[in-house]
């Protein structure tokens, strides 16, 4: 004879089910502001370090002797000039990857093919950075995606400083946080050097 064996089979009800799956919706809704809110706080944070990469950068090349046309050409930058001596400079869009300066955006864009290295969006991760500019050195509700690090080296000007911003490579010439009227950047790191 054949017996036959019942199984004691248990399993979740489809209420319990949808209990456990509306409990992980929620988990999830909670979770995501959360670490989109991390990611952005990273991308901020590798925005400033390049920010302070390229200071470092033309701190060194001041004290090396960047202080008119030919050495800021040597250099990788353009010397401005206009209006008084204390507002010469060199300038240049910065490379993060080699370090270098190059003495446009369209030059870099030209020699390197890196069109912008911002990481930041508009989604404010919450950074806050402040050094040498009273506004802050990044705006953490600006889109950096479309922009590269500039910096201006002034020799001729009592305390010699350099300035260090980040400006729109794409199809905006504007800098970032800036005033659309004046073209000046609201934010940026500003370093005396003597």
């Amino acid at each position: 004879m054949r017996k036959r064996f019942q199984s004691n089979r248990k399993g979740f009800t489809l209420a319990e089910l949808l209990i456990v799956v509306a409990i992980i919706a929620v988990l999830v809704a909670i979770a995501i502001p959360i670490i989109n809110k991390q990611l952005e706080k990273s991308r901020e944070a590798a925005d400033i370090y390049t920010m302070r990469q390229a200071a470092s950068a033309a701190i060194e090349l001041y004290y090396a002797g960047v202080k008119d046309s030919a050495t800021a050409q040597a250099a990788g930058m353009k010397w401005w000039t206009g209006g008084s001596v204390s507002s010469y400079n060199a300038a240049g869009a910065y490379h993060p990857g080699s370090g270098k300066f190059y003495p446009t955006r369209e030059e870099l864009t030209k020699k390197t093919s890196v069109k912008a290295y911002g990481k930041g969006t508009t989604l404010d991760g919450g950074t806050t950075f402040v050094m040498g500019n009273p506004k802050g050195a990044y705006a953490p509700k600006e889109d950096y995606t479309k922009a590269v690090v500039m910096v201006s080296i002034y020799p001729n000007a009592s305390p010699a400083y350099v300035y260090v911003y980040w400006k729109n490579n794409i199809s905006n010439t504007q800098y970032v946080g800036g005033e659309k009227e004046t073209n000046i950047p609201n934010y940026s790191i500003m370093i005396p050097l003597n």
